[in-house]
């Protein structure tokens, strides 16, 4: 171990997620994000396959598979992916979840969904230019992205990050989603009720995009 606890070779960055997700009760609650669910009502959104970037304990992806759609997911903890492949257990349902970095992470060639969500992915900019990348990227003609975080806006609030340059910015729904067509964007003041680190009032940005057909 090293002073700062943590073993030799271990990324901090997973260490921090695996000890996140390691919390009881469930960090961000059990109920699926409450904009994939809104996204999800539309009668026009009836996706049958779906990527997850960056799915946590997976209280989305099983929730998306629970509806009958085949789900990719992608998480940097092995601890959140543990979990997550044990919710889909306890819901009877089965879901390809995959261990690694998005950074470095790419999709098997020629793969393609009719869904993909990057919710409350927080890290560099750059990073997160490359997770909607990749989502967009990952799209068959018609389908959508979805995406939620907090908001500049956010910045010294009760939750998120406290890091202003870890929040999305308007950027995010410009040049970052070349191909795609933006139908709903909006900033501004939600209340959450995700768990014990997503509950009460926050700034978020909420995005739905469709690729071109």
């Amino acid at each position: 171990m090293s002073e700062s606890g943590e073993t030799p070779g271990t990324d901090p960055k997973q260490a921090r997620w695996d000890a996140r997700y390691a919390e009881t009760p469930a960090p961000f609650g059990d109920a699926p994000n409450q904009w994939l669910r809104m996204v999800l009502a539309r009668p026009e959104v009836a996706p049958g396959s779906a990527l997850m970037l960056a799915d946590g304990d997976g209280r989305n992806g099983t929730w998306l598979a629970g509806h009958g759609l085949a789900v990719q997911a992608v998480d940097l903890s092995p601890v959140a992916t543990a979990a997550a492949r044990a919710r889909d257990a306890a819901a009877g349902v089965s879901a390809e979840r995959a261990v690694a970095d998005l950074a470095g992470w790419a999709p098997p060639e020629g793969a393609q969904w009719d869904l993909a969500a990057v919710l409350f992915l927080h890290g560099p900019a750059g990073l997160r230019r490359h997770a909607l990348r990749l989502a967009a990227g990952a799209l068959a003609p018609g389908g959508w992205l979805v995406l939620e975080g907090f908001a500049e806006a956010q910045a010294g609030g009760a939750m998120g990050p406290d890091d202003p340059d870890l929040l999305y910015g308007a950027d995010e729904t410009g040049g970052w989603l070349a191909g795609l067509e933006v139908v709903e964007a909006l900033t501004g003041r939600v209340v959450l009720d995700e768990g014990p680190r997503h509950a009460g009032e926050a700034q978020v940005l909420r995005l739905l995009a469709r690729r071109r057909g």
